[in-house]
């Protein structure tokens, strides 16, 4: 009697299945990992508006701490007051001390600053000098990109608009954020 070596192999079958369970396997891996680096891309995001508000705030912050009533004269030889804002695009701009730690490479510890909004983002405006020549130059920053900006500035009753020798006693600042929505912020100002 001949006995036959049964060769033991998958039938089509089985290969089939086989093959049918990795590719339903491998779509839900994939659906999984695409969902996984959606959300770490919105994060990321989301993180970096978070840091450029931190940044805006934080020298926003500064300036408002190291205000002075200080009046400049500007490029045409015009009288600024010492603190301004809410004029269209220039919402805030006031004279600031500097510490006398930094390493600015001007003599003067006074600085002039302009916060303007224009075409959707927030810029920085800073002077080293406070009575300015039509050569003057500032260093200008863009901080954060914002649908809206809204300042409000207290000092006996609350005003969209300010100009005085002297800062105000307050400034609330409301931010509109793409992805983080109003975000409101009280300074209060030292005499």
């Amino acid at each position: 009697m001949r006995t036959l070596k049964s060769s033991r192999g998958f039938t089509l079958l089985e290969i089939l299945i086989a093959m049918a369970i990795f590719a339903i396997m491998s779509v839900m891996a994939y659906s999984g990992l695409r969902v996984l680096l959606e959300a770490r891309a919105a994060t990321a995001l989301r993180s970096e508006r978070l840091a450029e508000l931190q940044i805006t705030l934080y020298l926003l912050g500064e300036d408002l701490a190291q205000a002075i009533a200080r009046p400049v004269r500007d490029e045409y030889g015009s009288q600024e007051s010492a603190s301004r804002g809410g004029n269209n695009g220039e919402l805030l701009t006031l004279s600031r001390s500097v510490p006398a730690w930094s390493a600015y490479p001007t003599g003067s510890q006074l600085q002039r600053v302009s916060y303007r909004f224009e075409q959707g983002s927030l810029y920085r405006l800073a002077w080293t000098t406070l009575d300015r020549t039509q050569q003057s130059e500032y260093r200008r920053r863009k901080l954060i990109d914002l649908e809206r900006i809204h300042l409000r500035f207290f000092d006996e009753d609350w005003s969209d608009s300010w100009s005085s020798s002297y800062a105000p006693k307050a400034l609330e600042i409301v931010f509109t954020i793409n992805g983080l929505g109003d975000i409101k912020r009280l300074f209060f100002i030292h005499d």
